[in-house]
């Protein structure tokens, strides 16, 4: 692949949102200005002209919606730091859509593989530079606090992106060793989500390998519902750690003690029953803790949706919830198909994680709305094309 402005600016802005570089961090909005912040600030300058791809559609409706939303708020309730989030989705959608329509399907499925190989390499320095502490970079203790994951969101979501990137190399020679890295990262660091998500990857690549229509289907379902019992049955044996995971007494016992997702959802709960018409990109934490009285540690409720209904309001999340089932029932083909299955579990882990406003998701929201329109102008280009006008000889047989 030759490498022009795009590709490259292509391949940098992938690689630095997954492997998300620090730079600075606030601990009063719990939030990191990582490189591809700037990155985010700065591109879209070079693709002015490429706004005239923008087209009306769920995801830039729910953008505009969020950003209205947060405006009125923000006179009533005030910002901070967060605030700035929707700016971020804005620049990452539009990126996505000026990519997707500038790199062909060959060229995406070679920028996927060198992300993985970033992802690699960075993991790589990273064990190399802890040597001594991998114990507590991969086990769930609070020892490695000051561990730089691959995400600046811990080790959950470093297991949780590298599923997700596996998902972007289905069909290609890569996808083997993605799935594997994502299968023992999320394994050996005890992350739900991420174990979840090498589930569905590994999952669509079974179905994808077919010889029927539903033999490794279900035989993919048959043998995770036998390890899933096989396992519940042995661990009430034996203790093992990552099925303790996905133990909710755990969560309940976290919440007794004001931290955990139950603890945040339910305090989410006690500040919709003030407002449900949002308040504001980021101020969902900081006035669930004024009304609750509790301090939490995290920055968001570990539930986009949630997350969207508090901060965006109803009218933001009808419009979130329109552009999930526009990419649910939009067929795809190519890369997009494999953009789609990323987003589809992106958005089935997002019940348990995540913000709603990561870059990689609104990038490749983009890039799928941006390869749809294409798909779209070239059967309608396709349909409209009409028989070719019969020549002279032909009229002349016509005729006889």
């Amino acid at each position: 692949m030759k490498i022009n402005k795009t590709r490259a600016a292509a391949v940098i802005l992938m690689a630095m949102l997954f492997v998300q570089v620090p730079l600075t961090h606030s601990a009063a909005s719990k939030s990191h200005v990582n490189v591809y912040h700037i990155l985010l600030l700065l591109m879209p300058v070079l693709y002015l002209p490429a706004l005239r791809y923008l087209k009306l559609n769920p995801a830039t409706a729910f953008i505009a919606t969020m950003a209205m939303t947060s405006l009125g708020a923000g006179a009533v309730y005030g910002g901070g730091m967060r605030s700035t989030l929707i700016v971020f989705v804005a620049a990452s959608y539009f990126l996505g859509v000026v990519f997707g329509r500038k790199l062909p399907d060959l060229d995406l499925r070679r920028i996927f593989t060198w992300v993985l190989g970033c992802c690699i390499v960075f993991i790589l320095l990273r064990d190399i530079v802890y040597a001594g502490q991998l114990g507590a970079v991969y086990a769930r203790s609070e020892g490695a606090s000051g561990v730089l994951y691959m995400s600046t969101g811990g080790r959950n979501i470093e297991a949780s992106l590298l599923a997700l990137l596996s998902i972007l190399l289905l069909g290609t020679r890569a996808y083997p060793v993605a799935a594997g890295i994502a299968f023992l990262t999320s394994a050996t660091m005890l992350s739900r989500a991420g174990l979840v998500g090498a589930a569905v990857s590994i999952g669509i690549a079974a179905y994808r390998a077919r010889k029927t229509r539903s033999y490794y289907l279900y035989t993919f379902v048959g043998v995770a519902i036998v390890v899933l019992v096989g396992g519940l049955v042995v661990s009430s044996v034996v203790d093992i750690p990552v099925l303790d995971r996905f133990n909710l007494q755990a969560e309940t016992q976290l919440e007794h003690k004001n931290v955990g997702r139950l603890a945040l959802w339910n305090s989410a709960t006690l500040a919709l029953e003030q407002n449900l018409f949002g308040y504001g990109v980021g101020n969902g934490v900081p006035l669930m803790e004024q009304i609750s009285g509790l301090t939490f540690v995290e920055n968001n409720v570990h539930d986009i949706y949630l997350q969207f209904l508090l901060e965006g309001g109803v009218q933001s999340l009808l419009l979130f919830l329109a552009m999930v089932v526009h990419i649910l029932f939009r067929p795809a083909e190519g890369q997009q198909r494999n953009i789609k299955a990323f987003l589809l579990c992106y958005l089935m882990l997002a019940f348990i994680e995540f913000s709603g406003y990561e870059a990689y998701f609104w990038f490749f929201v983009g890039m799928f709305y941006a390869r749809n329109d294409m798909r779209r102008v070239r059967l309608r280009m396709e349909s409209g094309k009409k028989p070719p006008r019969p020549g002279p000889l032909q009229r002349v047989d016509s005729h006889a």
